[in-house]
Formats: C-alpha cells, structure tokens, sequence
C-alpha cells in the first residue's frame, strides 16, 4: 500500500509539472507578443523552470511574474543587443543563401554565416538561462555567457540540434507548440544547469543545496 502510495505521488507530480510548463508556455507566448520583451520571458521562464519545477520552491505562476518584473530591464537591453547580432547573421544566411544557388564562389559563405547563426542561437540559450541565475552587469552577461558557449561547444551544439528538432515536430503537429517553451526550458536547464555548476564555487554549490533541502522539509 504504501509503495502503491509513492507511485501515486510521482504521477502526480509528474502530471503537475506538465501543466505548470503548459502554464509557464502560455506565459512565456503572452509576454514575448512585443518582441522586445522575449528577454524578459526567457529569463522569467527559465528561473521559474529552474526554481519551481526542478527545485518545487514556490508557486510557478507567481514566480514566473517576479522574474519577469525584477529581470526586465536587463534582460531587455541584453535582447536588443543580441537581436541586432542575430538581425545581421540572419541577414547575411539569407542573401548568401541566393548567391550560393547562382553557384559562385561566394555562395560558400552561406555556411559560415550559417555556423555563426547557429551560434548566435545558442549564445542566447546561455544569456538569459545566465541572467536567470546569476547577479551580473549586462556587460557581465554578454561576455561571460558567450564564454561558457565557446568553451562548452559540444553542449552548445546539442541544444541547437535539440531546439530545431522541436521546431521539427511542432511544424507537423501544431498542438505541440504551447509545450515548447516549457519543454524546451526543462531541457535546456538540465544541460546548463551541469555548465554552469562547473563555474560556481563549492561554497556556492553547497548553500544553494542547503536551501533546496531546508525547503523541502
């Protein structure tokens, strides 16, 4: 009986955690309409997914909200700088990409600014998961969070491969979209989550242990 118990409770908590990352998905949609705000979303989303889900501190629609309200201005003004990188990169893809079909030698340079979307992409997954969880300038921001991109390549190339697969399966079923923020989120704060650990102290590691589990009492 009581093992039948236990079993209950991690269904439960599983099918509870789907519908917060539903929610927090909805959320993330809503906020991100002005464009500008995505910055503020995607940080909001991804320390709520951080706190709430993985950790179960707190409710994850109040989180969400304080996140957004206390990371908004930095969070935007680190968007509208990556945005303008991105705008260029994307630029540059989509005009190689007609000189690359007129085959010339400068079509070649559709896979290098390709590689650098890719990049750009992935330096984003790290700057607002890093603003999220880290008390930083946003100078501090931009700088350390395309290090830890460059210097964990392998992970930044699985989260790329791992977004556009997503991206994949909501274009055939269009149901699926209003999981991906969420779902996503819960992926990438695994991956980053193990980045980022190897850059705090153990000091840091252990304080942050100690809460979780005073928490959880």
């Amino acid at each position: 009986m009581a093992g039948r118990f236990k079993y209950d409770n991690k269904v439960f908590e599983v099918i509870n955690a789907i519908v917060d990352l539903l929610v927090l998905g909805f959320f993330w949609i809503i906020t991100s309409i002005p464009i500008f705000t995505m910055g503020a979303s995607t940080t909001a989303l991804y320390y709520t997914v951080n706190k709430s889900i993985r950790n179960k501190k707190g409710y994850a629609y109040r989180e969400y909200w304080k996140a957004f309200k206390r990371n908004f201005k930095q969070a935007t003004l680190c968007f509208l700088m990556w945005f303008v990188v991105a705008i260029f990169l994307v630029g540059d893809v989509i005009i190689t990409k007609q000189v690359l079909r007129q085959d010339t030698q400068l079509g070649a340079s559709y896979y290098f600014f390709l590689v650098l979307a890719g990049a750009a992409l992935a330096w984003e997954f790290y700057l607002f998961s890093y603003i999220a969880r880290f008390e930083c300038t946003v100078m501090e921001a931009m700088k350390k969070s395309l290090f830890m991109m460059l210097a964990n390549l392998g992970w930044s190339a699985a989260l790329v491969a791992i977004f556009m697969a997503c991206l994949f399966l909501c274009r055939d079923m269009m149901s699926l979209f209003i999981l991906l923020p969420g779902g996503f989120c819960a992926i990438k704060n695994y991956i980053l989550e193990k980045v980022f650990k190897k850059y705090r102290t153990p000091e840091d590691i252990a304080r942050e242990l100690e809460m979780n589990r005073t928490f959880s009492r």
